[in-house]
């Protein structure tokens, strides 16, 4: 998020600024958050650039077959030295979005088309998006209505300010802020565990509302 002093991989410095971030994710749903005061995008849809890749893009047919299979196939017989992972076929709804600077929501690529790629949007709330009124320009159930491209986010751009972001720091020797006191945790540093031995739990999903925003 916009949280400077956490130390951080590069990947995740590169994403500094934002609130959610699917970064080359396929078929995600993004529902019902409350998102606000980041530097760059609320909810985003972007690329990952992924340099030595050990597998080739899978097909959207080959989307929906299992890891347990998937892990036994041999990997592609040719793989590119870089492949561009464009975020598709993300539905983004009922969310409620302000005050990030480049835009509640926000969408690009790095040369990809955005109107081929999959992305949906209905029932969001928000001040502005990149590019401007999205939930208007690819609703969902429905065909792209309007330009994806023009008022996009520019991803690019993020690389030329990655030098300026606070520099990577090895996990193991970074400083960690004092042990804040939570309500809902009582004597944290000396309580017994509770072992994860009846995971997982049920959800009732349409139960879930919109997180009040924090005054």
């Amino acid at each position: 998020n916009n949280q400077a002093d956490t130390p951080a991989i590069d990947v995740a410095i590169l994403a500094m600024g934002n609130g959610i971030l699917s970064a080359g994710g396929v078929a995600n749903l993004i529902e019902r958050n409350q998102v606000w005061d980041h530097d760059r995008v609320g909810i985003g849809l972007v690329p990952f650039l992924e340099e030595g890749a050990n597998d080739d893009e899978p097909t959207p047919e080959e989307w929906t077959i299992p890891c347990s299979e998937t892990k036994n196939q041999p990997p592609a017989a040719v793989i590119p030295d870089v492949i561009l992972w464009d975020s598709k076929n993300n539905v983004v709804r009922g969310n409620v979005l302000s005050d990030n600077r480049l835009g509640d929501i926000g969408i690009g690529s790095a040369g990809t088309d955005l109107s081929t790629l999959g992305n949906c949007f209905e029932g969001n709330t928000y001040e502005f998006t990149s590019p401007p009124d999205i939930d208007q320009l690819a609703p969902c159930g429905f065909d792209n209505v309007g330009d994806l491209n023009t008022g996009a986010v520019d991803v690019v751009a993020w690389l030329v300010e990655q030098p300026t972001m606070p520099p990577s720091i090895d996990y193991k020797i970074a400083p960690l802020p004092d042990m804040p006191v939570l309500a809902n945790m009582p004597d944290a540093a000396a309580a017994k565990a509770n072992p994860a031995t009846n995971v997982p739990f049920a959800v009732d999903l349409a139960a879930i509302t919109v997180p009040t925003k924090p005054i």
